[in-house]
């Protein structure tokens, strides 16, 4: 059975906006039943003494205190301006391979800056750690209690080297919070969605094959959306061709750090599976939850090694 047809056939049950993973057969009991739906009362104190847990405020921050736990220390990867409000008690360590004046410095694409699109460098989290978000490489194997990543993994060239390193530096049982761009509800939505066979070859050969077309896409989305929002004239035909391919160039130039991906939900659930199977890798899926524009997953490691 494939897995596009798996999906169809086991996994999908919809209740309001969330989507619950059920036992996993098809893949040998490998991907344990997932969490039920989270609790609709806010975390309460352990004690009458303690001071009161403040209750979550949306979506993001309800299934972050139901699974980082007070007295857990973790890293985030790419929090830019929107960190995870995480419950008290939860230790973060921001990891980011750019910090916010080096992105002021060198962002002119198409003659745009930052400040065209309302990013202000003060208001962005100044990272603990420089290091790419892909590799980790200054984070060690089994270091972390959980790793959060929200609208990270689609700007990563190899997206399935970038998970198996998100799950490298957890600890055994740590969490990997996780949210993606539903295509369908940003600005992705003029793209074709990337098939698993993309993100797989992109592993395999390495992502160089399709660097270029990624960078293609990307200026064509950048343009409508520069259009709309009138911050490019208004162009058409061969006009347009030119000018989205000069902006695609500065994009490549000064390696923005685009979306390389684009995927809608089912397509996210199909990649994870397709990854448990050929990768053989230890974690299991407790949550898969739509969130207007985001899907947010959850997923713990099970296993020490890696293979």
């Amino acid at each position: 059975m494939t897995a596009r047809n798996f999906i169809k056939q086991a996994i999908r049950r919809v209740t309001g906006t969330q989507i619950i993973i059920h036992q996993l057969d098809a893949l040998k009991g490998d991907i344990n039943a997932a969490a039920e739906r989270l609790a609709a009362a806010p975390p309460t104190a352990a004690a009458p003494e303690a001071p009161a847990m403040p209750a979550p405020t949306d979506v993001r921050q309800k299934v972050a205190f139901e699974y980082l736990k007070p007295g857990s220390s973790g890293i985030e990867i790419g929090a830019f301006a929107s960190p995870l409000a995480v419950p008290p008690g939860v230790h973060v360590a921001y990891l980011d391979r750019h910090d916010p004046r080096e992105i002021q410095a060198e962002f002119n694409i198409a003659g745009l800056t930052p400040k065209d699109f309302g990013f202000d460098s003060a208001a962005l989290i100044v990272p603990d750690i420089l290091d790419d978000g892909q590799a980790l490489a200054k984070v060690g194997d089994l270091s972390q209690d959980f790793v959060i990543a929200n609208h990270v993994l689609e700007h990563f060239e190899n997206p399935v080297k970038g998970f198996k390193n998100m799950l490298r530096v957890l600890k055994h049982g740590g969490v990997l919070y996780l949210a993606l761009p539903e295509m369908q509800h940003s600005f992705d939505r003029i793209r074709q969605p990337t098939p698993f066979e993309h993100v797989w070859r992109d592993y395999e050969e390495g992502p160089a094959w399709s660097r270029r077309q990624a960078f293609e896409e990307f200026a064509e989305v950048f343009v409508e959306n520069g259009m709309d929002k009138n911050l490019f004239p208004q162009s058409a035909g061969d006009a347009r061709t030119e000018f989205t391919r000069r902006v695609a160039d500065d994009l490549e130039r000064a390696d923005f750090s685009i979306h390389f991906h684009a995927w809608r939900m089912p397509d996210m659930l199909e990649m994870f599976l397709q990854l448990h199977q050929r990768l053989h890798i230890g974690f299991r899926i407790e949550l898969a939850q739509a969130n207007g524009d985001e899907v947010i997953f959850i997923f713990r490691r099970t296993e020490f090694t890696i293979r």
